[in-house]
């Protein structure tokens, strides 16, 4: 592992570079006998060429690795085994992609370093939310319980993507198998009847004009054609990493009908569980909510839990910061202020959660179960109107041809 430095050498001069070290310490340790005073310290970023990257993750460790890795971890670590103990176990047990990441952690941790900073060198592997869980259990003591309660979040994670996914399965043959259809069309059937419309006084029907018009248009104007299409694409890319654009597409997509109230679920119901995780451990509400707000892919929830944190530490309640939300999650403040009234606020939250989840996948149901027959019949439609206009105007020749 390197490590990027700033420093001053014995002589008074700056000096930087990378150091090769497997912990942070080290590196330090080898700097200052190397006389050089360090003002900056940083875990190198590795870059690597394109051309030499794992592009399918090969070596990378999955969600099923993690969430393999965080079931045992939680379940030794609840055995009451030292961590240390606890990691040298589990890295005998884990997959082959996640060994190297737990032997790495089970190195850093015998050397001295906290779990959690341990975790910050693989960012790849553990999310920021999940290292401050982990902070925020070495602080409390309760390191078993967060570990247990991320390993059930992910797990949570886990069904609900394979639930998006069996349920797409149906809708994405339909849309390739009507996709090569139409490929198979216009690049067989239709040119090979193009010949029969070029008689004087015959009209092409519309798929051959747009097919003809195209050929003539890479033909003749390629140069054109290519720089529009590369002006295109970085107008598209410009304006997808737009703020502002980001902003109207999110608000855009929240207000769809069914779409909107699935993802606005499925934020309730990540947040709640990993926040509840957190008021377990004995976090303070403010903190909590700062470790939470960037889990929301909707700005709305986002933008809420952010003020949401200034409203706590002026004395307002959870329920009362968390109000602007009512109208897209009356559940969750009516759930959240049950619980604070009955002092088990965390079990209300995993209550929101679960209820959250269970709703989300009822939608799912819902969503796909209508989108199956709206794919159908699209997609009969187009290819049952470009078959009619080709057999249509196949029809006329005959019929001119048959006329006296």
């Amino acid at each position: 592992m390197g490590f990027d430095f700033s420093g001053i050498d014995a002589e008074g001069r700056r000096k930087s570079g990378r150091v090769e070290a497997a912990t942070r310490e080290t590196a330090l340790s080898t700097l200052r006998s190397a006389g050089v005073r360090v003002t900056e310290l940083r875990a190198a970023s590795d870059a690597v060429p394109f051309w030499k990257r794992d592009l399918l993750g090969g070596d990378r460790p999955g969600r099923k690795d993690v969430l393999t890795f965080l079931i045992d971890f939680s379940t030794l670590l609840g055995a009451s085994l030292p961590v240390d103990k606890a990691l040298k176990l589990s890295a005998r047990q884990a997959t082959k992609r996640m060994r190297p990441v737990v032997q790495a952690l089970t190195e850093n941790v015998v050397a001295g370093r906290a779990l959690s900073d341990a975790m910050r060198g693989h960012p790849q592997v553990f999310s920021p939310t999940a290292i401050e869980m982990v902070r925020a259990g070495e602080m409390t003591g309760t390191l078993a319980d967060i570990f247990e309660r991320l390993a059930e979040t992910m797990r949570r994670q886990e069904e609900m993507r394979s639930a998006v996914t069996s349920a797409l399965i149906y809708p994405a043959l339909l849309v390739v198998l009507s996709v090569v259809i139409i490929i198979i069309v216009v690049s067989s059937l239709l040119p090979s009847i193009a010949p029969l419309f070029d008689a004087p006084g015959v009209v092409a029907p519309l798929p051959i004009q747009l097919m003809q018009g195209a050929e003539r248009l890479i033909i003749d104007d390629w140069q054109v054609l290519a720089a529009g299409l590369v002006v295109a694409l970085a107008a598209c890319v410009v304006w997808w990493r737009n703020p502002a654009a980001r902003a109207r597409r999110n608000r855009l997509i929240r207000r769809t009908p069914l779409l909107g109230d699935l993802l606005t679920e499925i934020d309730v119901g990540r947040t709640c569980r990993v926040l509840a995780a957190l008021v377990a451990a004995r976090v303070s509400l403010p903190r909590a909510l700062a470790v939470v707000e960037h889990l929301p892919a909707g700005l709305a929830f986002r933008e809420t839990l952010s003020a949401a944190k200034y409203r706590l530490q002026e004395g307002a309640r959870l329920a009362d910061a968390l109000e602007p939300m009512r109208e897209d999650a009356p559940h969750m403040i009516d759930m959240i202020r049950t619980g604070e009234e009955v002092n088990r606020l965390d079990t209300m939250l995993l209550r929101v959660a679960d209820f959250s989840e269970e709703n989300a996948r009822t939608r799912i149901d819902r969503l796909f179960t209508l989108l199956t027959p709206v794919i159908t019949c699209v997609m009969g439609l187009v290819i049952g109107g470009l078959i009619m206009m080709i057999m249509t105007s196949i029809l006329s020749i005959n019929d001119l041809a048959a006329s006296p």
